[in-house]
């Protein structure tokens, strides 16, 4: 038997089927929403699924992907992190982005034009080049109504709204700026916490964990040892047993 009593299951997806999977079965799931007010919503609405499966909220962690880029002041990031975007979202890139939402095939469109003007697809399929894709959002058709609002208002091409409009929550300042927005994402209840993803690997993480888990730590917001060997202990998630044991003592 694994020391951890199970491997550790995270859950992708964000129909509600997905959801509901998550509540019954899984010990994370990932999130998308990077807004204070989209990630407590998608928090409340997971959490209050786990009852009826006869788990506690601390059972199911919510955690979101974050990139974040670091400066010594705030002005200094904000404008490393544009350089950043530019760099990282190609002509390719921003195409495919689409065809999630449009579960269609986009290559015929240039990513410096502007937005199809089809709807997306919402049928089944969710087949795009041979691959198959999870479906990343909701309601396809009020994002693309969205973007393409966004995209006449900013006189944005297809790849000008992928670079402002990324899924993943990105954390860009200080590190003083930095540590304060994660411990306010959590304390509100839009998030257990994060997957950080940095625009540099393997090497990006170095910085964060030299100037802000530091701060973090000071804020008692961080641990300052491991609690246990295993990935189930780093995540402060109950071994199995335990938790049907409590459970069945409830």
């Amino acid at each position: 038997r694994s020391p951890q009593g199970r491997p550790v299951i995270f859950q992708a997806g964000d129909s509600d089927e997905g959801r509901e999977f998550a509540a019954s079965s899984a010990d994370a799931i990932f999130s998308r929403y990077a807004t204070l007010e989209a990630g407590q919503s998608f928090y409340k609405d997971v959490k209050n699924r786990l009852a009826k499966y006869g788990r506690r909220a601390d059972q199911l962690l919510i955690l979101p992907a974050a990139s974040f880029i670091l400066g010594d002041t705030d002005a200094e990031a904000e404008e490393l992190a544009k350089e950043v975007r530019r760099q990282q979202v190609s002509g390719a890139t921003a195409i495919k982005h689409l065809e999630f939402v449009w579960n269609r095939d986009l290559s015929s469109y240039d990513p410096e034009g502007p937005l199809p003007d089809i709807d997306p697809d919402v049928s089944d399929n969710h087949i795009s080049k041979g691959r198959a894709q999870v479906r990343m959002y909701r309601d396809p058709l009020a994002t693309a109504r969205e973007w393409r609002e966004l995209a006449a208002a900013n006189n944005w091409s297809i790849r000008d709204l992928v670079i402002e409009t990324g899924n993943r929550q990105n954390f860009i300042g200080s590190p003083a700026t930095v540590a304060r927005t994660i411990n306010d994402f959590v304390q509100a209840d839009a998030s257990d916490g994060f997957i950080l993803v940095p625009h540099i690997t393997p090497s990006g993480l170095d910085v964060f964990a030299d100037k802000v888990v530091p701060l973090l730590q000071e804020q008692g917001v961080f641990r300052t040892e491991y609690q246990g060997p295993t990935l189930r202990d780093h995540l402060g998630l109950a071994h199995p047993d335990d938790a049907s044991d409590e459970r069945a003592a409830s």
